[in-house]
């Protein structure tokens, strides 16, 4: 008869040690997931019924199924430059990476010069996405149809264009924050020219929709896969 040794029970105790551990561990960490709290806000709808850009483009760009960030350039985009540089460094290289997001700038006149010219010096910033930032040509009509259909503070200057940037979500509806932490307002509208609210604010709300929308319903590969250009 084989007698069981000591250092055989300390091997099956080890053994059943290991075989616990691997039993439980995914099971407590499962359940750590489960419970744990997700740090995101969710964005407030400020506007269900925003002007869909497609019915203009004849849907070569359109605001459904994209979570677009949208801007209004006027008759004389280069007056907006700056602000264009601003969005580009802080918002629009942070989230390119991610096919379901598209920059639209509103721009007024047909083959204006100062569209190419503010390309070309995007690309000389090393932007390579621009095929993500689609630059949309309308009458004034049209520009102020769009406009109008958002919540706004301020309406568009003698030129069609503003100095706000605007969160439009996947299902055509105007995004933003209640309640911001410094003013005490509701947030529906991001001053392009503060490099602080395009960080603190328009960046992050941005993500937050994105979250919503996008990260709980897609597996990373789909959410980084590349657009045809």
């Amino acid at each position: 008869m084989k007698h069981t040794t000591t250092s055989d029970k300390k091997a099956q105790q080890t053994k059943r040690i290991i075989l616990s551990l691997l039993f439980i561990g995914p099971l407590a960490f499962f359940i750590f997931l489960s419970t744990g709290e997700v740090n995101f806000k969710p964005c407030e709808v400020f506007s269900e019924n925003v002007v869909e850009v497609g019915q203009y483009t004849q849907n070569k760009v359109v605001f459904k199924d994209r979570i677009n960030i949208v801007n209004f350039l006027g008759k004389h985009p280069n007056s907006k430059a700056t602000q264009i540089f601003n969005l580009n460094e802080v918002v629009f290289e942070a989230i390119a990476k991610y096919q379901k997001f598209q920059m639209v700038s509103f721009y007024v006149g047909k083959d204006n010069p100062e569209i190419e010219t503010i390309k070309s010096r995007l690309k000389n910033k090393g932007v390579t996405k621009l095929y993500k930032w689609k630059f949309v040509c309308l009458d004034s009509i049209q520009t102020k149809e769009i406009y109008q259909s958002l919540k706004i503070k301020t309406p568009l200057d003698h030129n069609f264009a503003s100095d706000d940037a605007f969160i439009v979500d996947k299902k055509i509806q105007q995004r933003g924050r209640t309640d911001d932490d410094k003013i005490g307002d509701d947030v529906f509208a991001y001053f392009m020219g503060s490099v602080d609210d395009l960080k603190n604010k328009l960046l992050p709300d941005t993500k937050n929709v994105f979250y919503e929308q996008e990260v709980a319903t897609t597996s990373r590969k789909e959410r980084l896969k590349k657009d045809e250009e």
